[in-house]
């Protein structure tokens, strides 16, 4: 295994840059796709809504096709199942032909994402927290690439919205041939006995409830935040070009933190000290743009620091709280598929909160009051730290 260190990294890297661009890039061309397929603006949220939610549901049933079969090559097929689902969209002709495309995908990242715990802690278990810094890193990267870019390969081909969303398909077509070959050269160490006792997912235990209402609040605030800080920050006076600018340094607020989160752990391994940091830095961020005239980058450096800090820590802690692989991914599974779906409701909520008071200052409390919420679920969670990380 040592021998295919490399090919292994690799594709875990490969693996997280296909994790977002068939949700991010539907935002900057949104405009071009309702005004092409007639659509409505709560039909066109769906493209956002309907991956979360599929989302969730495919992370249920992670565990058990992990048990059946082997979890790389369920990883394998199901990157192929969003590689495939974004190519179809260069054909894109109707609302219900992208909706579905957009569900195939939700499923596809539901199914790879909590595999991808037991990969790292199959294959780095000393250096859990570094691969889910690097992981959580390049998910970000390929997210941004995909916001950044979508828009000027639109322009190059002529305006078709359908090249600026079908292009992502190239990450998949990249990613598959090494996961062929981490399936080749993958030496996994079979359970026998008790894996019916161990593939299902631990509803009955305490711990696992915690820490999955813990990962579904800070997915709740990180896709408020991701969805509605350009809106708020016009709210607040000023252009659609600041407010994008301010989505944008928002976004790149995260990389530091989730490339660093290895060393910053190294430095402080206490868990909880670093969800109340991270936490505190999102209720600094939104008292800063909701309750102060500061300039909203300074907000939205805080509330990207949370972000990447938070949704990392979600995907280290079922890794820290279980002993074995499959084990991994069946708390991942239950995670992120509860969070998922809890994040899928944040944004309609801060819209329907709006749309009832004309204001986002009731936004603001609900989120600060639900991030003293995640800091105290956060320090009933966290437990003593592994001997390696």
């Amino acid at each position: 295994m040592i021998n295919h260190y490399k090919l292994f990294f690799f594709a875990l890297i490969l693996a997280s840059f296909n994790l977002r661009p068939g949700i991010t890039s539907i935002s900057p061309l949104i405009h071009g796709i309702t005004d092409d397929l007639g659509m409505s603006s709560t039909i066109a949220s769906l493209l956002t809504s309907i991956p979360l939610l599929c989302m969730g549901i495919g992370s249920l049933f992670a565990g058990r096709l992990a048990s059946r079969f082997q979890s790389e090559k369920m990883i394998t097929i199901f990157i192929a199942c969003i590689g495939i689902a974004t190519f179809l969209r260069f054909f894109a002709n109707s609302s219900a032909y992208l909706l579905i495309t957009a569900l195939f995908i939700g499923v596809g990242i539901g199914i790879v994402s909590p595999l991808m715990s037991g990969f790292i802690k199959n294959y780095f278990a000393d250096k859990v927290a570094l691969m889910i810094g690097m992981y959580s890193t390049f998910m970000v990267v390929g997210a941004s690439i995909a916001v950044g870019l979508s828009t000027p390969i639109q322009h190059w081909f002529n305006d078709s919205w359908k090249v600026g969303l079908g292009f992502w398909f190239v990450f998949a077509l990249i990613a598959i041939p090494l996961w062929i070959a981490v399936v080749h050269h993958s030496h996994i160490r079979k359970q026998k006995v008790n894996v019916q006792s161990k593939i299902s997912l631990p509803f009955k235990n305490k711990q696992a409830w915690l820490l999955t209402l813990f990962a579904g609040l800070a997915t709740f605030l990180f896709y408020c935040i991701s969805a509605w800080l350009p809106a708020i920050v016009e709210n607040k006076g000023y252009d659609s070009a600041y407010a994008g600018l301010v989505g944008t340094l928002c976004m790149i607020a995260q990389l530091p933190v989730t490339l660093s989160l290895h060393f910053l752990l190294r430095a402080i391994p206490s868990r909880k000290f670093w969800i109340t940091f991270f936490t505190g830095s999102e209720i600094v961020g939104l008292i800063l743009l909701g309750f102060t005239d500061v300039t909203p980058i300074l907000a939205s450096i805080c509330l990207g620091i949370s972000a990447g800090g938070l949704i990392s820590l979600t995907l280290l802690l079922p890794i820290d709280k279980t002993n074995s692989p499959l084990e991994a991914s069946t708390w991942s599974a239950m995670t992120q598929a509860i969070g998922y779906m809890i994040g899928a409701i944040g944004p309609m909520t801060i819209g329907l909160l709006y749309d009832y008071t004309g204001s986002f200052r009731p936004t603001m409390y609900l989120l600060i009051i639900l991030g003293f919420v995640v800091i105290f679920l956060g320090w009933r969670i966290a437990r003593p730290v592994p001997a390696k990380i």
